[in-house]
């Protein structure tokens, strides 16, 4: 029934994804203008110099980069049918609209080169990147990156206004592997943990942003938020499916930059951290069943490190390898600190997850082995969380916490076909 269930979802996004290129055709008429009177500019696979320039039929531009090179600040650049074997970087405000257009990054070099500040220069892998506040993609399938499909990032600072809307981003992550396939940084190995490549959408440094409506499937895994070069805040993840990516879990929440959290132990959300990010309507399925995923995943990498105050509410989740929603805080030394603290799980349906059982922090800790809808896990730091008026149904435990964990709500969840409701105090 399980897979009856996620083959059913996985086909039924296809259309939408279509139907959406179409509407888009329709509201985008030759010659449209933006809402700053910035005129198209339109992309073409027969695109010729001496085109007017008004349309599809007449664009002037055969590659999305020259046109984005082209296209004034605020305005739209207009991608027409076919596929477009490119690395695509916007660093300006620009609507980037697709019809049926697909950026295909099989073999293309990665050329784009970014140079954070105390990191260093780094060649980017990505499918799609953005660098600029104020952009908008929408309406495209991006396939075939060795890193992400698509990398918002704020390289300098944190930027802002970021929409990704209505497109299919499917089969990206492939610098991967044991050893990786490519030598793309994200694709690494972080210890035991093989590198994930980036997974199909990243945020890096991204603030008041949305990842709305997209089919997110078959990457290593789906949505990633994190803070390396700075904070990652007050971002909507909604109404996507993001399913049977195979190696991490579906949305990913982890801090990652220890300059998140003070000496005391304080937090320093103008510096870094991960925080009052949205999770909402999404459909998460089968993800991680080839490498340790949940549905959604708060964690934090290392003494420093925040991820705190995320909603997750009204999501579909089940079938991940890991617990539906799963929260890890790991066993510290005295006079460190890391925060999970805040994170709310609010309204959503979860179904059998934990496929593949968790080992948690060390061979030393406790293990859950059995399907679970939510975990919250922590080697010792407090950790206070919500967890209220959930639907959880068809697993052993309904909800699992360790004895640092503090949950509040538990008593208005509700459980069908669970074996032990709730499991406190491993």
């Amino acid at each position: 029934m399980r897979s009856l269930k996620a083959g059913l979802i996985t086909s039924s996004l296809l259309t939408p994804v279509l139907v959406v290129a179409g509407m888009l055709a329709q509201a985008g008429p030759a010659g449209a203008s933006t809402s700053h009177g910035q005129r198209a500019v339109f992309v073409s696979k027969s695109a010729s110099s001496s085109g007017s320039g008004w349309s599809c039929s007449t664009a002037r531009y055969k590659t999305i980069g020259s046109a984005l090179k082209a296209a004034s600040p605020w305005s739209a650049v207009v991608v027409c049918p076919g596929s477009y074997h490119e690395q695509v970087v916007i660093k300006k405000p620009v609507s980037l609209i697709g019809l049926h257009a697909t950026i295909n990054e099989k073999g293309v070099k990665p050329a784009l080169v970014v140079n954070p500040p105390h990191v260093g220069k780094l060649t980017i892998f990505a499918g799609l990147v953005i660098l600029s506040s104020h952009a908008r993609v929408q309406g495209f399938t991006v396939t075939n990156a060795l890193g992400e499909g698509i990398l918002a990032a704020g390289v300098q600072g944190t930027i802002s206004g970021i929409t990704i809307s209505r497109n299919a981003v499917v089969h990206n992550d492939l610098g991967g592997g044991v050893p990786p396939a490519s030598t793309y940084f994200e694709c690494q190995p972080q210890g035991p943990v093989p590198g994930d490549c980036g997974e199909g959408v990243h945020f890096i440094a991204v603030a008041n942003s949305q990842v709305n409506g997209n089919f997110i499937a078959h990457n290593s895994g789906g949505v990633l938020l994190t803070d390396e070069t700075g904070p990652t805040h007050n971002n909507v993840i909604e109404n996507n499916i993001v399913t049977r990516n195979a190696s991490d879990c579906g949305i990913t929440v982890p801090g990652h930059n220890p300059a998140a959290l003070n000496a005391k132990g304080q937090r320093q959300p103008a510096v870094a951290g991960v925080y009052d990010n949205a999770i909402v309507h999404n459909v998460v399925t089968n993800n991680g069943l080839e490498g340790e995923g949940a549905g959604v995943l708060f964690a934090n990498a290392t003494a420093g490190t925040a991820s705190y105050n995320n909603l997750v509410e009204g999501n579909f989740i089940a079938g991940n390898g890991l617990s539906g929603v799963t929260m890890h805080a790991h066993t510290l030394m005295p006079g460190q600190f890391e925060d999970l603290s805040g994170n709310k799980i609010i309204g959503n349906k979860i179904g059998r997850n934990n496929i593949d059982g968790d080992t948690l922090d060390s061979p030393a800790s406790p293990t859950d082995m059995k399907t679970t809808g939510v975990l919250v896990f922590s080697g010792g730091t407090r950790v206070h969380v919500v967890i209220a008026h959930n639907r959880i149904f068809d697993n052993h435990f309904g909800i699992w916490l360790s004895k640092p964990v503090k949950a509040f709500g538990l008593g208005t969840n509700s459980f069908r076909h669970v074996t032990r409701p709730i499991s406190a105090g491993h």
